[in-house]
């Protein structure tokens, strides 16, 4: 019997015009989005490929490696197979990174990008289940109980010896079948353009986050239909059910997604860039106000001196000058990394609050699943910054003074053995660690709202 009641549910929903409509729309932006972040993509490597060539033909053009130091050492931000899926945060502008002694790196914006693509959101395999596979639950699910009612058609069917629990059990198997078809044609499509595609090098890791992802996104359909189920069990009308439905969608998707981060800048308020950069400025200043005070003292007492205590004097004031920079390098390092604390601590916060939200917490666990999220951003910020101290080491030991003392020979500049920028995503059991949170909020958010639909209806009146 249960098997009979799926059918008819699955067929039902399959032949109705909105589900072929939407489904095909699914299934295009699908197909679509795989082939426009393919060719983004394959442009991206291509690009990367040929500036990291480029900037060390640049260094090498520097001859000397105070000229070097001057000018740091430029480094991209290496893509990631897995935007081809889910874009992340690789969809910001910030690409490029000048690493050199005197400050903390990041990533600055690429001027070659064109800054129109922040306008629009990207139609990536993301978009397409957070946003339109979850209105798509609702539109599948909002007239499954309430619809018939309205009808009579479930009186008349609950009028025949059919147990209620298989009634509601049936409805959300057949619709959920229903809801993850396009979603998997989608999924088994662009996974056969990126396994033909060669400009795409997925590693048996990335496969393992592919799937890993594509049940993930199972979850959160999960979630949404089971909430939808929910408020066509409860509402008296399909129209009351729809309106209802919308109103959460835009409450889920768009609403709190997007609120959480303004509510955490509330609660844990951190620096402006502005007031980043005259704290940096004030400790500078104040560093080299002591120093310019001790260089004036000493400048008065050359006069007089023999050549070799001139030497003498000269190689203190060397010393003294790299001093002044470790200083502000340390100086500035501080600011910085407390604005980063504070900067992290508010990411944190609005993670927390936004979670609340199914449609949040599958963004934060496919993302990191891909390595294309929040905490893949912070692990090349730090590899950059490892990067920095192997720059900095390097110089150091070709020209055997200290770390801020860039002088050598100019016929001795050679930077072959210069070690080069290469980042390493985590492994696989590492990010899924990362994300167990929100995947156990997406399975208890589906138990949750399936078992409450389940209880409303057998506690519902048919009338």
């Amino acid at each position: 019997m249960l098997r009979a009641l799926i059918l008819k549910e699955w067929l039902v929903s399959l032949l109705e015009f909105r589900f072929l409509v939407c489904a095909s729309l699914c299934i295009v932006l699908g197909i679509v989005s795989v082939f426009v972040l393919r060719a983004d993509l394959t442009s991206r490597r291509a690009e990367f490929t040929h500036n990291q060539s480029e900037y060390r033909d640049q260094a090498r053009e520097y001859g000397s490696y105070r000229q070097l130091q001057r000018q740091g050492m430029r480094v991209d931000r290496p893509p990631q197979s897995f935007q081809v899926l889910f874009y992340g945060v690789e969809k910001t502008l910030d690409r490029t990174a000048v690493v050199t002694d005197d400050f903390m790196p990041g990533f600055a914006g690429d001027l070659n990008t064109n800054p129109a693509v922040l306008l629009f959101p990207v139609a990536d395999m993301l978009f397409i289940v957070a946003v339109v596979l979850s209105l798509l639950a609702f539109f599948i699910s909002y007239d499954s109980v309430a619809g018939e009612r309205e009808t009579g058609t479930l009186m008349l069917l609950l009028s025949f010896p059919v147990p209620r629990d298989l009634v509601i059990l049936a409805k959300w198997i057949g619709g959920y079948f229903s809801l993850a078809l396009p979603f998997i044609v989608a999924l088994v499509t662009g996974a056969l353009l990126i396994s033909t595609s060669s400009a795409i090098p997925f590693t048996a890791t990335d496969w393992q986050a592919f799937a890993m992802a594509g049940v993930v996104s199972l979850l959160l359909l999960a979630v949404m239909f089971s909430i939808g189920l929910l408020v066509s069990v409860r509402a008296k009308t399909s129209s009351t059910a729809i309106l209802t439905l919308l109103s959460l969608w835009v409450l889920l998707a768009l609403v709190i997604p997007n609120m959480g981060p303004y509510l955490a800048e509330w609660v844990a308020p951190v620096p402006d860039v502005g007031q980043v950069e005259r704290e940096i400025a004030l400790r500078s200043k104040q560093i080299s106000d002591q120093y310019q005070t001790d260089w004036g003292s000493m400048r008065r007492r050359v006069r007089g001196m023999s050549r070799e205590e001139r030497s003498a004097f000269f190689r203190k004031i060397r010393e003294q000058r790299d001093e002044l920079q470790r200083e502000v390098n340390k100086a500035t390092s501080e600011v910085v990394r407390d604005f980063e604390i504070q900067l992290r601590r508010q990411t944190d916060i609005a993670r927390q609050l936004t979670r609340i939200s199914p449609v949040a917490s599958y963004v934060y666990a496919s993302t990191d699943v891909g390595a294309t999220g929040v905490r893949h951003e912070e692990r090349l910020i730090n590899t950059l910054r490892n990067f920095q101290h192997q720059f900095v080491r390097f110089v150091a030991e070709q020209t055997g003074e200290g770390a801020s003392a860039f002088g050598g020979s100019d016929d001795d500049y050679d930077i072959d053995a210069m070690p080069n920028f290469s980042y390493t995503a985590e492994g696989l059991g590492e990010r899924f660690e990362s994300r167990m949170v929100d995947t156990l909020l997406l399975l208890l958010f589906a138990v949750l709202f399936f078992m409450a639909a389940f209880v409303s209806f057998l506690r519902s009146d048919v009338n």
